[in-house]
Parts: C-alpha cells; structure tokens; sequence
C-alpha cells in the first residue's frame, strides 16, 4: 500500500509538469466516460431499475383470452379477480388496477386533468412500498360501491401543491367531489409502469365515480355487475413456482372463470402469465417494444466512443513513452523492477481516468437532467407524471469507476508493457529522433498510425448512423400530412371531469359552435374525439355486412379490416383541411341525435380495402366487435374522405379512418377544432388568445385542459420527440467521436513532425523544396485517410442494418448519409494532417540540426 501511495504521489508531480498533456487527456476521457455515464444513467433508470420494489422476481401479469376468436382480449371483472386470488396454491398474493383521467384541484384552484390508479386495498402492500405519510387503503374502503371518499396522493403531486405536513388530512376535489387525502405514496414510486405514474390512487370502491382511461362510453361502472370488464390483475406466484412450471395449474382456473360468465357471453377462456411490461399498460400482452434494443444501440456506441477515446490515449501515451525513454531507462539502470515501471504507468494512467470520470460524472449529471426535463415536459403534456430519475446515482458511481478502471487497462497497460521493456543501453544513448531505419510500409503502419486509422474508422461508423437518425428525424418532420394545420387552434375539452350527461354536453358543444363560428376571420369549426398527432389513438374493424361471421381459431387472422376510429361533426373535416372527396359529410341531425340511421364516413384507404373496384358509396359496413351499450353494429358508407396522417409512424403511408358522427359514437374528451381565414402565426396566435376569452365569457364552467395552435400540437407528438431525441443523441455520439479522431490525427502527425525535425532539416540542408517536406507528411496522410474511410465505410454498412429496425423511413445503406460521412470525416482529417506538415515546411535546416 505504501509503494502505491508513493506511485499516487510521483504520478501528481509527474502529470502536473505536463499540464497541456493532462488537459487534454482529462478532456478526452471525461467526454467517453461522461457519454458512457449518462447512457448507464438512462438504462439503470429505465431498464434495469425495478418497477416493483419487492421481489420483482415473483410478480407476473394476468391476461383472459377467448380460445377460438383470436385471442379476443378483455380485462377482469371483480368476480374474476376474486377467484383468480383464492387459487392460493398458485398465487401467493394478488392485486388489481384500473386507469381512468379525472379532474384534479385543490381549494378555488382551476381543474385539471390528471392520471388516476383505482387500485385494491392491497396494491401497496403487494409491491412492498410504506406510505410516505399518512396510510393506505382499508378492506372497508376497497370494497365495490363503498363510496368513501379518500385518495393516496403521489409524493409529485404532494411537491408541487407545497409539501406541507398538514396535505394528509386535507381535501382534493376529484371530478368536482371532495375527497380527503389520507396518505403519500413514497418518492419515485410509480405504481406499474417505469414511466408513467398517477396523480392520485383511488380505492376501488370508488370505481363507480370514474370511467376508464380507456373504455368507449357504454362502460359499465358497477364492479359488483359481472360483464364489467375493467380490472387488471397482476399476482405474485406461490413458493417454488416460475412462469415455466406454473403453466399446467392455469387451465384450472380458466375454467372456473369461464363458468362464472353470463349466460349470454361465448367461448371459453384462457389464463397468459407475462412478466410485466416496464413501459406498457395495456389489456393486452405486450413487450417494452423498441426501448430495449434502443439501450443495447446507446450502449453500443457509447463504449465505441471510450474505444475511440482509449485509442487516443493510447496514442499519446506511446508518444509520452517515447519522450520518456530516457528516464525509463535510467531508471531500470539504478534497480527499478519492470513491474514497478509498469505499476507507476498504471497509476498515472488511473489518474488521468478518475480525473477524467469525475468531469464526465458532472457532464452526465448534466446531459441527463436536460433529458429528464425533456421526458418530464412531453409526459406533462399527455397528464401524466415521470417519476423516474435518470441522473446518476451510488450505482452508476461505481460503474463510472469501474469505466475509469477499464479505460486505464485499455489505454495504460499497453504502452506500459512497451515502456517497460526499454533497451537500457540504447535509451540512455538515443537522440530521441524518430527512426528511419525501418521502411515506409512499416512506418505507414506503425502501431500509432494503425490506431489513429482505427480510430477514424469507428468515428465514421458513428457519424454515419448519426446521419441516418438525421436524415430520419427531416423526414418525420417533413411529411405530408394530408391536412393543413397552418391557421387551425385547437382546444382540447373533457366533459367526464364532472360527469356531464351526454345530452347536456352535446348542447354545450352546439352552443360553443354556433358563437365560434360568428367570431371574425372564423371559416370552419368542427369537433372529433380525436386528432391526427395527438398522442391517442383508437381503432375499430370493420367488414362488409354481407359477409360471413366467421368463427376462428386462436391462429386465424382477424377478421376485418382495422382502421382509427374518431367520432366528428359535420365541419371538422373542412377545419382541418381534409377534402370529402366523394359522397357527402354528415347533417347536423346525425350529430345531434343518437337514435337517427347509423352512418359512416371511409378515408380513400379503408374504402379501397373493404370494397376494391367498387363504388363505397351506399355501402353498408358492419363493426367486427358490436357496441356495448348496445347500438347497431352495422351502418352505411356516406361519404370518402382523403387519406391523411395521424402519426409519424403510420407505416406505409397515412393509417386507414373510419369516422361516425358524434352524437352516434360520443366521447365524452373531445377537441375544438377552429380554422382561420389567415394562417399568419402572430395572427393566429391573437386569435387564439380572443377565442378562450370568447369561449369563458360564454360558459366559465367549460371543461378546457388545452389550447394551442394546431402546429404547437405537432411538436408535441410522442413518436416525432423519440425520432428527434434519437437524432440529436446519436448526432452527440458521432460529433465527440469527430472530434476525437481529429484530435488523434493532429496529435499523432504533430509528434511525428517533432520527432523528424532533425531528418527534415536534413532534407532541406540537402535541397529538398518545401512542397517536398510538405508532400513527405502529408501524403501518409492522406494514403491512412484513404484507408480508414475505406475501412468505416464497410463497418458502417454493416451497422446500418443493426440499426436498420429503428430508422424512420431511411435505408440503412441510405448513399447521402454514406457519402457525407465520408467527406466529413475526411475533410476534417485532412485538415488536421494539413497543419502539421504546413509546420514542418517552416523548419529552420540550422536551427533543426542544432536542436539534437
């Protein structure tokens, strides 16, 4: 311990004389190991990090489906839960959850509206989490139709309404109802999903006060009536058992579930265990999709960079050896051991790494709290809350010294070794001049110039996929969109806030429209349930009413052809700048009243699909799946529509629209659509200020979560943030990776200038012009330039199709993005080959034959 003590001490006064070196050196590594931190951050916060805090391991998610309808997925009714937790030698605990958006305020705050967990009694016992304050939920206030009025508030909303120790005790208003706030759930908890987490819990016996986030409004609210299908159920498996042997006891308990269903229901059932989904909430099973190749990708090129990074190091370290070899030598010469020289080589290279790391620590602290504002900020925008914390912590301190650790074994321990192996006699005599001895293919790839090569192979890999996410992130943001949003103010309403009837909210809703459409400069106003890129989307299937019902298999394919569903009124497509290209839109009258002929509205894909070569016009149509509060299923093709977005990520064009009148299909949430004669953005964005004054004069009591221009709601696309985010830290990736190179390149030919002075002032002595001396380092140069875009290029085709399942509309081979990596690789290269053989040109022959 002693002899590393007295290393640590030598390594400080060592480096502190060479304090251009160090800077340097700090900087590089501080920006590998900052990328790598802030990458581990991201995945320990999202990835790795339990969303059950209590042996995650025993916690599996329960699915129903139906035998012979595809899978037919529902959710759990009470009864069904009941009998799933009394399989007691199956299930060692269960619990239940419902989502559902309500409308929160506190005192004469203004309403918002917020995400709601209506959870069993058990929920926070089952995930092993104490109450920050306060208590949790009794058996008495879980039980159906209980009707006590309390909540579990989120430590987040406790925050943000001040943090005060008397906020147990005190009132909430929920949908308009007092409710008393009898406990705080712990910091950072989330419930089930490792990004989303409620405002409020609720307990389940007050389930008949709110709708499911999730349902359409025929939902049946009563838990005690057996076809509500509103629970999702989540257990912990009894001692010994895994998702592997636990199959067989399953159809058990599927049966006993099949025969409680009413008598009306069809088909039997069947139990699916999954792992629960860190990201998702659905009814249905389901994976955390793209995010974890997406951590593998950032995982990947972020320890490309510490590879870059090391290269480099490595590089200057081969050069500080070669400086030093005559005091390595002289030291071997008065007795040091080879394991000693190696040893103070490692230490002075792990204190360039911690030193490194500590910057890079502060770097990733930083980078990390941007994207957790970022994540915070769009999650808002939808009502929901990010509890996870993304910025480092004791884990990811201990995997940034074990980075430091490793970056120093790769960078030290070579030129260590090398350092270490000192011819004696010949360091103590050497000049320190670069040898000439050797030949130019060996100087060509000697060991500093095969790393620099490497080097600038893997940073074109990188500035290639930055490329390819670039050039993805343009196209999302440049689509056709087949609407207009220039001119058009949305506002987005939610009638369910305070459980407004159907009927009262349709005449609110004609209220509004009729004094809308009075305002200046107004030419269309319209409603829909839905918007294109607004984050949600929903989806019926439809078939022609003439064919077969078809009972299938679990392995047919469904039948039908599944488009996104909106429920409208007669302007909304005029409003957004959607043509009715054929037929006719709706009447006032469909829209208004729930009992007139049901009819239907196709965009130009869905027509084509459902009736290919023939006219859609007065077809009839018929819903795969019947309403459940029981109105028609089947209805007439009225009018086409053309075809246009609802997200970046429709595949293969705009997504296929089914559309019904409003008051046919009401949904409670829905959206103002107002369209301007002018599409100036100043003028729009006065006329949206006017427009919310002119809708509170009008009803103050209005439902109104939202108000922006049509083009703000763009921006705030989920699938358009994730493409940009992708961009812009894939785009970080490649420019360190640049600069690195750059950095590697000049630092390798400045030493190689400074290591041939004495040869090059020879040449001159001997006649050689000063474009020779330049053509001598600079065409090396060029020739490893060559080499190693040469080398990237074929790398990053084979990284292209790594990538190629997370590019947004780009070929992974894309030749633009090829092509412009490759000239700014090697115009940077280039450039940093330029000054040093420009320097070299500038050598006195006298002053360079004195310096030796």
């Amino acid at each position: 311990m002693n002899a590393v003590l007295a290393d640590l001490r030598f390594a400080v006064r060592v480096l502190g004389k060479s304090p251009g070196f160090v800077a340097v050196a700090v900087v590089t590594l501080a920006l590998a190991i900052g990328v790598n931190s802030a990458v581990f951050s991201l995945i320990n916060g999202l990835i790795l990090r339990p969303v059950v805090p209590y042996k995650p391991a025993e916690v599996v998610s329960v699915y129903t489906a139906k035998k012979e309808s595809n899978r037919d997925y529902r959710q759990f009714s009470f009864g069904e839960y009941q009998a799933i937790a009394a399989a007691k030698d199956t299930f060692s605990d269960v619990t239940a959850v419902n989502f559902s958006l309500a409308g929160v305020a506190r005192d004469r705050e203004p309403m918002h509206r917020a995400f709601i967990f209506v959870v069993a009694d058990n929920f926070f016992r089952f995930m092993g989490v104490q109450p920050a304050a306060g208590r949790f939920f009794s058996p008495d206030e879980g039980r159906p139709n209980a009707n006590i009025q309390v909540v579990v508030a989120s430590y987040g909303l406790w925050q943000r309404m001040g943090g005060g120790a008397d906020f147990v005790g005190s009132t909430v208003r929920v949908n308009g109802k007092p409710h008393t706030v009898i406990g705080i759930a712990p910091e950072g908890f989330s419930g089930i999903s490792g990004l989303l987490a409620p405002e409020l819990w609720l307990p389940l016996g007050l389930h008949t006060e709110l709708n499911s986030a999730f349902s359409d409004s025929g939902q049946v609210l009563d838990l005690n009536n057996p076809k509500n299908y509103t629970l999702n159920v989540m257990a912990r498996l009894a001692p010994g058992l895994t998702l592997t042997n636990v199959k067989p006891r399953l159809p058990v308990i599927a049966e006993r579930l099949t025969s409680m269903q009413p008598s009306d229901a069809m088909g039997t059932r069947e139990l699916q265990l999954m792992t629960p989904s860190r990201f998702s909430i659905s009814t249905t099973p389901s994976d955390d999709g793209p995010l974890g190749l997406m951590s593998v990708l950032l995982a990947g090129m972020a320890s490309i960079v510490l590879l870059i990074a090391s290269l480099n190091l490595i590089n200057m370290l081969l050069a500080r050896g070669a400086a030093r070899a005559r005091e390595i030598a002289l030291r071997l010469a008065i007795g040091a051991t080879r394991w000693q020289i190696v040893r103070q080589l490692l230490v002075e290279g792990l204190v360039l790494s911690l030193a490194g790391g500590a910057v890079g620590l502060l770097l990733a602290r930083s980078a990390n709290t941007l994207l957790q504002q970022s994540f915070a900020q769009l999650l808002g925008s939808m009502n929901f809350s990010f509890t996870t914390d993304l910025r480092p912590d004791a884990t990811v301190l201990a995997v940034t010294i074990a980075f430091c650790v490793l970056a120093t074994l790769i960078f030290s321990l070579g030129p260590a070794l090398k350092a270490s192996r000192a011819d004696v006699v010949n360091d103590l005599k050497a000049q320190g001049a670069e040898s000439t001895a050797s030949g130019r293919l060996n100087r060509f790839f000697a060991p500093r110039h095969v790393l620099v090569m490497a080097q600038m192979a893997l940073s074109l890999v990188l500035i290639f996929s930055a490329g390819l996410f670039f050039r993805g992130a343009l196209k999302a943001g440049g689509l056709d969109l087949g609407f207009n949003p220039n001119g058009v103010v949305l506002t987005e309403m939610d009638f369910s806030l305070a459980n407004t009837p159907q009927q009262e909210a349709m005449r609110r809703i004609q209220l509004v429209t009729d004094r809308v459409r009075a305002l200046p400069g107004v030419k269309a106003v319209g409603w829909s349930s839905l918007v294109p890129y607004g984050n949600l989307t929903s989806t019926v299937r439809l078939v022609p009413a003439n064919a077969p019902v078809v009972r299938k298999d679990a392995k047919s394919p469904q039948q039908g052809i599944s488009g996104i569903v909106s429920s409208v009124t007669p302007d909304y497509f005029a409003s957004i700048g959607v043509p009715i290209t054929r037929g006719r839109g709706f009447t006032e009258l469909e829209t208004q009243k729930h009992d007139t002929p049901r009819v239907c509205i196709l965009d130009e894909g869905m027509a084509h699909r459902l009736f290919p070569g023939k006219d859609p016009i007065g077809q009839r149509v018929r819903l795969t799946e019947a309403p459940s509060d029981g109105s028609p299923s089947e209805m007439e093709v009225v009018g086409i529509v053309a075809p246009h977005r609802h997200d970046v990520m429709d595949d293969d064009g705009p997504a296929s629209r089914v559309y019904f009148p409003l008051a046919q299909s009401y949904s409670a949430g829905a959206w103002l659509s107002v369209r301007y004669a002018s599409e100036d953005t100043a003028a729009v964005q006065g006329a949206a200020q006017d427009l919310r004054r002119e809708l509170q004069r009008l009803d103050a009591d209005l439902p109104i979560l939202q108000q922006l221009p049509f083009g703000s709601l763009l921006d705030k696309s989920v699938t358009l943030w994730a493409v940009r985010v992708g961009a812009v830290m894939f785009g970080i990736f490649g420019g360190i990776a640049l600069l690195l190179a750059v950095v590697g390149v000049y630092g390798v030919k400045a030493y190689v200038v400074e290591r041939r002075t004495r040869e090059i002032g020879i040449r001159l002595a001997l006649g050689a012009t000063r474009r020779d001396v330049f053509a001598l380092i600079a065409m090396q140069g060029v020739l490893q330039t060559a080499v190693s875009v040469a080398l990237g290029l074929a790398l990053s085709l084979g990284a292209g199709r790594v990538l190629s399942t997370m590019l947004f509309s780009v070929s992974p081979a894309h030749p633009v993005s090829l092509v412009v990596a490759a000239v700014l690789l090697s115009a940077a290269a280039l450039l940093a080959c330029y000054l040093p053989a420009r320097r070299a040109t500038r050598v006195s022959p006298l002053t360079a034959l004195r310096t030796e």
